[in-house]
């Protein structure tokens, strides 16, 4: 046993001083594990923390500023208890796992919780770009997470505290957790589900690597000093599992992306003119929940017809039977022509993603279950703005339900529903609801918003609608009040449009303008 354990220590020291890493002594070994220890422990400071840097990714996400996204990845001190649970896993310490797992989760759960409150509590809920992002794993991501944790745990040992700095604006622990918490807030739960499974990965990405160079350089609790109980194996291993599994999946599914891109490339210089052929840009999407998206721009110099469905029949072979394929071709002859293709569709790169970027219009309409009149986007703000036509008996509280119901199929997009204009709204105060046709409050200020009115009459008592008065200005509603009618009922409220302003009449002697539209004149030409 004590041959093995030389031979393993001999040549656990030539690989650690391969990739530079010192030999530690038992001492400097014990100091480095004390520090890592307390940098993990959970404290009011590090929950208080969390929350800041949470709140701040949150804010940083909604309004998809990268600058304030890095801000909070500053202030996140999730690194170290990550640290110290790589230095349990370098040891197989169940004990030292179980407390570091407990400090993440608590961490965790804070920016997720975090991320929910501002999110219910911020008027601005779009998907933004840094949000989307951050929904699911790459294969760059978990390289990133890799190297991080390997640059992480290099500090760590060589007690360089300001690489740490680098490392926590290179791995996104906080932004994800608050992209969790967005989609849980919003009812995407695929969002969140993305969200989560990059946290995971990153977080067991970060880890491994803390506990292979803490092994190399034995830096890492020795063997003989772990505590074996039985419980404390267990949770060691349960917590291995739970970071396993995550990792799992995202090396499955960076493996079918992989996998389908290069029979993608394939098949698309097959079906475009082989050797002939340029691919200029290829995207390959494959989500674990979803299905695959090829989008693909080749330069040719000539134009095959059939060649998306070549493409999608050589993808079904391959495994991917749902493919959506996005293939266009650029005609080009020369060699000058296809770099000069190549050359713009690079530059045209950003512009094209965004154009590409298009709500689902089939699932918004299916989703209404209406016809439409018209139907338009807001691309910066993510909104789908529909005008269904007026139905029977139907009420704005049933437009503004089917606006609910087609916002939760609309894929990150809002959607906006316009209803059918009406003279005016009755509004039941105080609950009171003595007429059949009286809506709530909040209905009326949502179907006044999307009229895309901000200012209205308001007719009733003083004494009864003060409420009513401040939740419109609450709303950027003005209102200007005006007495009710005697007929009128109380504890019921009237809005009504204001009327447009009458044109202008013209001073006597004054001519006004001509039939035909220009300006009239008097006295002889």
């Amino acid at each position: 046993m004590r041959h093995w354990h030389h031979t393993l220590r001999r040549w656990r020291v030539k690989l650690a001083h391969l990739v530079l890493l010192p030999e530690m002594s038992e001492e400097d070994g014990a100091a480095i594990r004390q520090q890592v220890e307390d940098d993990g422990r959970l404290t009011r400071g590090f929950a208080l923390m969390c929350g800041l840097a949470a709140g701040i990714a949150m804010l940083g996400l909604l309004q998809s500023s990268t600058a304030v996204v890095i801000g909070a990845m500053l202030v996140s001190p999730l690194m170290g208890p990550i640290a110290a649970l790589g230095f349990g896993f370098a040891a197989l310490d169940g004990h030292r796992i179980r407390d570091a797992a407990k400090v993440v989760m608590v961490g965790a759960a804070i920016g997720i919780m975090t991320g929910i409150i501002i999110t219910w509590a911020s008027p601005i809920r779009n998907a933004t770009p840094e949000i989307i992002a951050r929904t699911q794993p790459t294969l760059l991501d978990l390289v990133v997470a890799l190297l991080s944790g390997l640059a992480g745990g290099y500090a760590t040992v060589m007690k360089k505290g300001g690489t740490a700095i680098g490392v926590s604006i290179a791995t996104a622990l906080m932004p994800p957790l608050a992209t969790a918490g967005y989609g849980l807030a919003v009812w995407q739960p695929a969002f969140a589900l993305g969200a989560l499974l990059l946290f995971l990965t990153n977080l067991s990405a970060i880890a491994f690597a803390f506990a292979l160079v803490a092994r190399l350089s034995g830096a890492a609790l020795p063997e003989r000093q772990v505590d074996w109980s039985p419980r404390y194996v267990l949770a060691g291993l349960a917590a291995f599992a739970v970071l396993a599994v995550p990792l799992g999946l995202t090396l499955s599914q960076v493996s079918r992306e992989a996998s389908l891109r290069k029979t993608a490339r394939a098949a698309i210089a097959q079906a475009t003119g082989g050797a002939n052929s340029r691919i200029a840009q290829l995207d390959v999407s494959w989500p674990l929940l979803g299905d695959p998206d090829v989008s693909a721009l080749v330069v040719t110099p000539h134009y095959a017809t059939d060649a998306e469905q070549v493409l999608r029949k050589a993808l079904a072979t391959a495994g991917a039977a749902k493919v959506t394929v996005k293939l266009q071709q650029v005609l080009a002859a020369d060699l000058p022509a296809q770099t000069q293709a190549m050359v713009d569709a690079a530059m045209e790169r950003t512009a094209a993603g965004i154009a590409a970027d298009v709500p689902p219009f089939a699932r918004i309409r299916a989703a209404i279950g209406l016809p439409t009149s018209a139907l338009w986007v807001n691309r910066s703000e993510r909104m789908v703005f529909a005008a269904p036509v007026a139905m029977p008996g139907w009420t704005l509280a049933d437009y503004r339900q089917i606006e609910q119901t087609a916002t939760q199929a609309a894929e990150g997009w809002r959607v906006a529903i316009i209803p059918p204009t009406s003279a005016g709204l009755t509004v039941a105060l105080d609950g009171a609801k003595e007429d059949p046709s009286a809506i709530t409050p909040d209905l009326a200020i949502w179907a006044v918003q999307r009229w895309g009115l901000n200012r209205v009459i308001l007719v009733g008592r003083d004494n009864e609608i003060a409420s009513l008065l401040q939740q419109l200005q609450q709303a950027g509603i003005a209102a200007s009040v005006t007495p009710p009618e005697p007929q009128d009922k109380p504890q019921e409220a009237t809005l009504r449009w204001p009327a447009p302003p009458s044109p202008a009449v013209p001073p006597e002697g004054a001519a006004g303008p001509s039939a035909t539209g220009g300006a009239g004149r008097s006295g002889a030409p």
